[in-house]
C-alpha cells in the first residue's frame, strides 16, 4: 500500500507494519492508524508515521539503548488488549523529541512508552504515573553506549 507523508515523500509500505492504538496517543486520541518505518540510514531511530494524516510523524527509539534499566510493568489488561500471547515479544518503544537547533539535546519520554504487539499490529501508549519517570529524559549522555554514537 502506499502511504503519503510530508516528510518522506509517498512509501510503499506492507500491512505488516500497520499499526492500530485503538484510543490514539496521548495528545492525539483522533489518530489510530500507523505504521512504523525504518529508514535507510536512520538507525537506531524509526519513525512512527500516522496513516490518517501525512504531517503527523514520530520519530521513536527503544530506550534500552539509552537506559539499559528502564523497564515497564505490563498488566494482564494490557496483555489481553492488545491480544499479546509472548510477553517477550512485545515491544517497548519511546518518542522522542529532537530539537531542531540543537539535536544532541534530544529527550525520550519514558512516562509514556509505547506498547506494541507487532503480530497482530495493536498498539497502545501506557502512562506510568507514579513511576518516577520523566517525560523527557536525556538520550544522549557522557555514557552513551557505542550504537547511539550517530551523525546528525
Amino acid at each position: 500500500m502506499k502511504v503519503k507523508t510530508t516528510r518522506f515523500g509517498e512509501l510503499e509500505c506492507q500491512e505488516s507494519q500497520f499499526l492500530i492504538f485503538p484510543e490514539g496517543l496521548v495528545g492525539f486520541p483522533e489518530h489510530h492508524r500507523y505504521v512504523l518505518l525504518d529508514i535507510e540510514g536512520q538507525e537506531p531511530f524509526r519513525w512512527l508515521q500516522s496513516l490518517e494524516e501525512p504531517g503527523l510523524a514520530f520519530v521513536i527509539l527503544d530506550p534500552r539503548l539509552f537506559k539499559p534499566d528502564y523497564q515497564v510493568p505490563i498488566t494482564a489488561s494490557e496483555i489481553e488488549g492488545l491480544e499479546i500471547a509472548d510477553p517477550s515479544r512485545a515491544l517497548v518503544l519511546t518518542i522522542v523529541t529532537v530539537p531542531p537547533d540543537n539535536p544532541l539535546e534530544m529527550t525520550a519520554n519514558l512516562l509514556g512508552p509505547l506498547l506494541i504487539n507487532p503480530e497482530r499490529g495493536l498498539a497502545r501508549q501506557l502512562v506510568l504515573a507514579g513511576s518516577g519517570h520523566p517525560t523527557r529524559h536525556r538520550v544522549l549522555a557522557s555514557s552513551t553506549p557505542a550504537e547511539m554514537q550517530f551523525a546528525l
